[in-house]
């Protein structure tokens, strides 16, 4: 990590081919890549599909977790989690009641809440789609009873205290329960998340060595700020089909982050980028939804999956589920533009 204190300086053209290393063949992969990152090769810059790191103010990540680039060559030798035949699962894991039981089926008995199994089956779809080749296994929720890791109700702002609970407590239990063909484990939760007692909160935490991380929901839900709302799975439903997205996209977002620390990335420096740091809700949502070249070059490094068919199996998912092609509301369908954009590059 940079020291503190010291200005961000974004690498340029130069440092950005340097740190992708570009391989000599004339791969597909390889030429997208330099059209994306060489402006020599492409006649034109990358913007359009990958913008420049923004500089960060002083409430941004960078400000205060200064981070130096992380090229291709560093990351190769660090990395020790590998994927192989025996360890190539991603497990989900959910915490806490997103399926719980509610009165009302046909037969007067109790059903499980639809929207919370199509929000949980969702994020299974996507990882899919993001990590092709991997198998992606979604498991059976856990009470936060089970875990017995501290908590505390936090005022959060606004007047509002929310439950959180602590990261530590999270990580022992998973440990516990980790599947041993597992590549990775990540836990999902409602619930507001903290790493210890100096932190306010975290989107979300990964222990790399361990391959298990957690992130939360909480503060993606619009009921987060207001005082006297639940921001449980089942408050879903009382969305508009533009805030469900919204929350949606957020997750999906915060949960490929996560699981991609576990592949050894560290937070980017090159592009705006998924795998930019995120210090709060505005910082976060300005992030891309998609990997920069440099990410996407070790990622794909990891998991050798073919590009294109990782492009098309994510337009899929995102055009099934656009409610307006208006870009200014549609999150999806500012997606699928973006997807259907690298598709053309990339052929």
């Amino acid at each position: 990590m940079a020291k503190k204190g010291v200005k961000f300086v974004r690498p340029d053209t130069k440092e950005i081919i340097a740190a992708i290393e570009l391989e000599k063949d004339k791969s597909q992969f390889m030429e997208f890549l330099r059209k994306c990152t060489d402006p020599a090769a492409s006649g034109s810059t990358p913007r359009d599909l990958f913008p420049p790191i923004t500089t960060p103010g002083p409430d941004d990540w960078l400000s205060s977790f200064p981070t130096n680039p992380d090229p291709f060559h560093k990351w190769h030798r660090r990395i020790r989690n590998h994927v192989s035949p025996r360890k190539k699962t991603i497990y989900i894991l959910p915490l806490g009641e997103f399926t719980r039981d509610t009165v009302g089926s046909v037969q007067g008995g109790a059903k499980k809440d639809a929207l919370g199994q199509r929000f949980l089956n969702d994020l299974e779809s996507y990882t899919s789609f993001f990590f092709p080749g991997m198998i992606v296994k979604l498991l059976k929720e856990v009470p936060l009873s089970t875990l017995k890791c501290q908590s505390r109700h936090h005022d959060v702002g606004y007047g509002v205290k929310r439950e959180q609970l602590m990261i530590p407590g999270i990580f022992a239990y998973m440990k516990n329960v980790l599947p041993q063909d597992a590549y990775c484990m990540l836990a999902v939760t409602m619930s507001d998340l903290y790493p210890d007692e100096s932190w306010n909160f975290v989107f979300g935490q990964a222990s790399l060595d361990q391959g298990i991380g957690v992130f939360s929901f909480a503060r993606h839900h619009p009921y987060f700020f207001e005082k006297d709302k639940s921001i449980s799975v089942t408050t879903l439903n009382e969305l508009s089909p533009q805030e469900y997205q919204l929350v949606q996209w957020r997750a999906i977002k915060v949960l490929t982050h996560e699981i991609i620390h576990m592949f050894g990335l560290k937070h980017c420096v090159y592009f705006t980028c998924l795998m930019n740091g995120s210090n709060h809700a505005e910082e976060s949502d300005s992030k891309l939804t998609f990997l920069c070249p440099v990410c996407l070059r070790k990622v794909q490094n990891a998991v050798k999956f073919d590009f294109i068919v990782r492009y098309e199996g994510l337009l899929k998912f995102f055009q099934e589920r656009i409610i307006s092609k208006d870009v200014r509301v549609d999150k999806f369908f500012q997606c699928v533009q973006w997807l259907e954009m690298a598709i053309t590059i990339g052929k």
